[in-house]
């Protein structure tokens, strides 16, 4: 069993203006622009707002996955509503228009993630899982509640449909608790930091809010990442996937394989080829 180390921590910067007005702050939490560290991990953005109200426009994706973790509040668009703690898991593939009519409630706060697709895959057919996070495997042992919203952890399976192999936990530990979850060796992970303070991997480098711990791919075998609380606990996204290792050309909301493709997928949507989100019945795991 490999004991992995936290090789490098990012800090999250302070919010800033967003796209959606004075009510509207964010932060890159994963920063794209050095895929080879955080593959298949292309972004990461924490979304936050003020005041209830509309929410951003109908936009496309397209030759990605969007991981949008509801932390606080609630999101409704014509495709469905996420409560606190849910996860909508949505596959662009080849091309998908979504957040129609999306409207949010007063100190709503998200994380969204983008996923590279698999090479084969980039160009699937799009879909959207909303994930209940009651519905949600959770494994408990002294000081621990680990919530499954995507993979493997302690012999349960999340019923997640994943195109990357991705393992999801929300995990909560009370002061002073221990926890070591166990995930392939060659996956590439980071753990986000939402409360509290742990020591973590077999460096014991200490995360704080904010901070963004990372943990690369080391061999083939099975790894685990051990977790400490500090005094008052601690709870953390943990993030682990399979690096694709793929060439990717990013412009806007699309990842295409190279800039014939993504010509491709902004020749779509113009043509209106793209389908609507609102329209799709997602696939509700609850």
């Amino acid at each position: 069993m490999l004991q992995r180390t936290i090789d490098r921590v990012t800090r999250t910067p302070a919010l800033g203006p967003g796209f959606d007005g004075e009510r509207h702050k964010a932060a890159l939490v994963v920063a794209p622009g050095d895929l080879p560290s955080t593959d298949p991990f292309f972004l990461m953005a924490d979304d936050n707002i003020t005041l209830e109200g509309p929410f951003g426009e109908a936009h496309p994706h397209a030759g990605l996955e969007t991981v949008t973790f509801m932390l606080h509040g609630t999101m409704e668009d014509s495709g469905g509503r996420l409560e606190e703690g849910d996860v909508e898991w949505m596959t662009a593939g080849s091309g998908i228009v979504h957040a129609e009519n999306a409207r949010v409630s007063t100190g709503m706060r998200l994380l969204q993630l983008w996923l590279l697709l698999p090479e084969k895959q980039r160009n699937m057919a799009p879909r959207v899982q909303i994930l209940r996070k009651g519905a949600m495997p959770v494994h408990v042992e002294p000081g621990v509640s680990a919530t499954l919203f995507s993979g493997d952890l302690a012999g349960l399976t999340a019923p997640t449909m994943n195109a990357v192999p991705v393992t999801l936990i929300d995990d909560r530990l009370e002061a002073g608790a221990a926890f070591e979850p166990r995930f392939p060796a060659t996956y590439n992970a980071f753990a986000v930091m939402l409360d509290g303070q742990v020591t973590a991997g077999n460096n014991a480098e200490t995360l704080r809010v904010g901070d963004v711990g990372w943990t690369r791919p080391a061999g083939d075998e099975e790894s685990s990442l051990r977790l400490q609380a500090g005094d008052v606990g601690a709870r953390l996204l943990l993030y682990a996937g399979q690096p694709q290792n793929v060439s990717a050309v990013a412009r806007g909301p699309f990842i295409a394989g190279s800039h014939e493709e993504l010509a491709g997928y902004y020749a779509a949507y113009r043509q209106g080829k793209f389908p609507h989100a609102g329209a799709m019945r997602p696939v509700t795991l609850s």
